[in-house]
């Protein structure tokens, strides 16, 4: 019974010990910061231990790291990993309860300071409206988008600003031209600029263009005869006759006869009043003599208006859409060699990383 409880006490610290050398880097963190910090040997320190970590934990080690060097005053370095963290894990809460009291002053400082200025850019999808059945290829395409903080932006494709402008925090919806990029498959790069503050960060926005024909060509020569038979107008047969003969004997014969439409005439009487129908009797006085009064006039008005503005249609909603991750479009399109050939395009979006430029 002893051997059974010696060998379940060992089994429980082996299994205890991963929690315990997970849970011991906070302690030799901390051990080198406190009062009198040495910033430099816990960043060299845990720039080796978050390659060990748990990846709940090197997410908090990978902020920690740009406190650490941000405390060193290396601004670019500071940047970098600041925008790795941001583009890794959104503006997520890292657990910093473990750092001491003189740290985690300077830290929460650091933390709000980044997090309500750094323009993040997250949720990018293409988007699909609800418009039945799409024929050829589109103009645009529009590209839904979720932002952190407000900031001024600006899209580019190469050295052509296509928009700009101010965007508060929320979702926005980016419209990207697409004339001329249907010519053949290739990745296209639009640029999205952030500037929030004295911070300008940069989005590439990788835009997907794959395209096959999906028919072959109709060849000249069959093209031309389906076209020369296509082109001779049909007449419908207005008169003839048909008759079947058999041993020269006739057994049944038929006859067309157009139409002819049909003359009709509905008498009517003599001259009318004003507002008389003519298979009514004769009213005996004149209708339009009669009047109605201002007041009831007014009320009539009145009441008209009333109807127009408590009918008066509702406003029109936004189009409805939905967040996808391709959208394919078919379309005929001209070959190089002149043919005509039914082609399916699609686009899609490829992810990418934030960076903040330097000024």
């Amino acid at each position: 019974m002893t051997k059974r409880r010696r060998i379940a006490a060992a089994l429980a610290l082996f299994l205890a010990l991963p929690a315990a050398l997970r849970a011991d880097w906070k302690s030799e963190l901390n051990s080198r910061l406190g009062r009198s910090p040495d910033y430099r040997a816990a960043r060299d320190y845990l720039a080796e231990e978050a390659k060990k970590l748990e990846p709940e934990d090197r997410r908090t080690a990978a902020l920690i790291l740009a406190f650490l060097t941000a405390k060193l005053g290396e601004k670019d370095r500071e940047m970098d990993l600041v925008a790795d963290y941001f583009e890794a894990y959104r503006d997520y809460d890292p657990d910093f309860g473990f750092l001491d009291d003189y740290t985690i002053r300077d830290f929460l400082s650091f933390w709000a300071r980044w997090k309500r200025s750094y323009p993040l850019v997250s949720d990018i999808s293409l988007l699909a409206y609800d418009r039945g059945v799409a024929t050829g290829i589109p103009g645009s395409v529009d590209i839904g988008l979720d932002i952190l903080n407000e900031a001024f932006y600006r899209v580019s494709l190469g050295p052509y600003i296509l928009e700009g402008g101010y965007w508060p925090a929320g979702y926005h919806i980016l419209t990207i031209p697409l004339r001329g990029l249907f010519e053949r498959s290739e990745s296209y790069e639009f640029v999205l600029d952030l500037k929030s503050a004295d911070l300008i960060v940069r989005k590439p926005i990788r835009l997907r263009v794959d395209i096959a024909d999906v028919s072959a060509p109709v060849p000249s020569s069959r093209r031309e005869a389906r076209s020369t038979a296509a082109g001779v107008p049909l007449k419908p047969i207005q008169e003839g006759e048909l008759s079947l003969y058999i041993d020269g004997k006739l057994v049944l014969r038929s006859r067309k006869i157009a139409a002819k439409p049909a003359s009709f005439a509905f008498p009517l009487g003599g001259p009318l009043m004003p507002g008389q129908k003519p298979y009514m009797p004769p009213p005996k006085d004149n209708p339009m003599a009669h009047g109605v009064d201002v007041i009831s006039a007014l009320a009539l008005a009145y009441k008209a208006l009333k109807d127009l503005v408590i009918k008066r249609p509702p406003p029109v909603s936004p189009p409805s859409y939905q967040k996808v991750s391709s959208l394919s479009f078919a379309y005929p399109r001209t070959t190089a060699e002149g043919e005509t050939v039914s082609a399916r395009a699609s686009l899609s979006l490829s992810p990418a990383r934030g960076i903040i430029l330097r000024e």
